[in-house]
């Protein structure tokens, strides 16, 4: 069998006054105070995406409060001016669904002087109540993925298990289900129940009610999979919801090609198989980002092709005999009466069966004939393809 499969191709752009809402975006919220710690009214706080130069600003209100909610995930600069205090700087970096709440304690000083603010420990979500877990860009590229389908990443999630063992249902057979489906059960919940969105826009197959395909890992930032008190936004499902997070272009040009190769030169012989697997799998690409217009607009290109050849088993069947074709069952089924099926009268020595179907006869001329005389036939198939040239066979 040899099949090609583009998997993914995409183009996104980014536009800075374009932003909303949507699933896997962050919020930066905090209070501003002096050193008493009293609440500081009408400080200017910036929050600057480090990547684009994107910005946006807010004023604290009278109870010393900001608030920047719908932000895609990646690191800002949090700025804090406001007359009598030092100006206040420090970097937050934010994964997909994330909160966090700062506590900026502003200093007296002239405004031209700074306060950098440096954070390292790990920040406890002390906003929300979901339970959620991140697969960052570092695990999406570094475990590895038999077929990259980022999807599988999700059962690293705790309480997330393959359901597919379980006879679950969920997806509708290998002829009806979308390529990258996974049948993934969380919290002893249906497969059928957890909500996959991307870049905010619903990602499922509505017939069995799991995932569309994720963007092939090259593509992909990151995502999210809250399992338990996840926000009423999020209300159709009740196992899991999983945002899925693209990637993006910044004010520097990034890209990258790719090829995973898979084939019997570098694979290693199964304990009980007596060859080495045959299968071959290329899966190559390639992505770029940059600015369309620096520090407003952007775009993201990602392409990823899969071609596999693999060599399937021989199959053995059952085929009819010279006398079959010439319809004289009587030799393969002597001790069985065919009659015909509308008169119900029998056929003399179960021989000169018609009329016969012309379809059938027609099918009938592309089958092996075994030699004539023989009782029975039999065959062995065996799937041929060709590759570059050079002829294979299973």
């Amino acid at each position: 069998m040899w099949r090609k499969q583009t998997v993914l191709s995409l183009i996104a752009f980014t536009i800075a006054a374009g932003a909303f809402a949507q699933g896997g975006n962050v919020t930066i919220t905090g209070t501003v105070t002096d050193p008493s710690g009293a609440v500081v009214a009408g400080a200017k706080v910036t929050v600057t995406q480090k990547s684009t130069s994107i910005l946006r600003t807010d004023t604290t209100n009278g109870s010393g409060q900001f608030n920047f909610p719908a932000l895609p995930p990646t690191t800002y600069t949090v700025s804090v001016q406001a007359p009598g205090f030092k100006q206040y700087i420090q970097d937050v970096a934010l994964l997909a669904d994330q909160i966090r709440d700062l506590d900026v304690r502003l200093q007296l000083g002239a405004a031209t002087q700074q306060v950098t603010v440096e954070e390292s420990a790990v920040q406890v979500n002390t906003m929300s109540q979901e339970l959620s877990q991140v697969i960052e860009r570092s695990r999406v590229t570094d475990l590895p993925l038999n077929g990259r389908n980022a999807a599988d990443l999700t059962l690293l999630v705790p309480g997330a298990v393959s359901a597919v063992a379980n006879n679950s249902g969920a997806l509708q057979g290998d002829t009806k289900q979308v390529p990258g489906e996974e049948a993934i059960a969380v919290n002893g919940a249906r497969p059928d129940q957890i909500g996959y969105n991307l870049d905010g826009g619903n990602n499922e197959d509505l017939m069995s009610n799991v995932n569309l395909p994720f963007p092939f890992p090259d593509a992909l930032q990151e995502f999210s999979v809250q399992t338990n008190s996840f926000d009423a936004q999020y209300g159709s499902n009740a196992g899991a919801v999983v945002n899925v997070v693209t990637k993006s272009g910044t004010n520097d040009w990034h890209g990258d090609l790719f090829e995973f190769v898979r084939n019997r030169a570098f694979n290693a012989r199964n304990y009980f198989a007596p060859t080495v697997d045959p299968l071959k799998r290329n899966q190559f690409g390639a992505t770029v980002g940059g600015p369309v217009h620096k520090n407003t607009s952007f775009m993201f290109f990602g392409w990823q092709r899969t071609i596999i050849r693999s060599e399937n088993n021989a199959t053995n069947a059952i085929i009819p005999t010279a006398d079959n074709m010439a319809g004289n069952f009587s030799l393969t089924n002597p001790t069985t009466t065919i009659t015909n099926p509308f008169t119900h009268v029998a056929y003399a020595s179960n021989a000169a069966i018609g009329p016969i179907d012309p379809v059938a006869v027609a099918m009938a001329k592309l089958l092996p004939v075994p030699a004539a005389g023989s009782t029975s036939g039999s065959v062995t198939f065996v799937d041929h393809f060709a590759v570059a040239g050079e002829q294979r066979s299973s």
